[in-house]
């Protein structure tokens, strides 16, 4: 496992989809992740500091976490298959009680965004680099992508 992080929301001009941007803080090589509009609205919120007026669905499994004296540890995105990305969600009640529950790496980030805890990558996912892309994939990928402002797509 390695170490990584939320870059950025961006949408791809090709099919006009939201994409996550994760990226590996050991050679800041990127892990993009097709997500939905739901989970990019509750992402967004995050990264422009807003609070709704009544708790979301990623609000809410923070509340219940936080309520049953638990916390969230970290995330850890664990795998690709059949174009489908995987995540578990490691919560840690006390120094006795670990659970660790399967969910969406979209889902994941957000809330890991709002806990604030460590993000981590298997070192078996497939990384790029749109910054110098150095294949025809990175090349296509780079100019797939644009960067959101994130307090353009909240409109509440």
């Amino acid at each position: 496992m390695v170490q990584g992080e939320f870059s950025f929301l961006a949408t791809d001009v090709k099919n006009n989809e939201y994409v996550m941007i994760i990226k590996r803080k050991d050679n800041n090589r990127i892990i993009p992740i097709w997500i939905g509009s739901s989970e990019a609205f509750s992402i967004a919120l995050v990264l422009a500091g807003l609070t709704p007026p009544r708790p979301l669905t990623h609000d809410l499994i923070v509340d219940i976490i936080t309520a049953l004296g638990a916390k969230l540890k970290r995330i850890v995105i664990t795998g690709l298959k059949n174009s489908t990305f995987y995540a578990l969600l490691h919560i840690e009640r006390g120094d006795v009680e670990t659970y660790v529950v399967d969910a969406r790496p979209s889902d994941s980030i957000a809330i890991a965004l709002r806990t604030k805890c460590e993000i981590l990558i298997s070192e078996d996912i497939e990384t790029f680099d749109i910054e110098i892309p150095a294949t025809e994939i990175e090349r296509e990928l780079a100019e797939r992508l644009r960067k959101i402002d994130p307090k353009a797509m909240i409109r509440f």
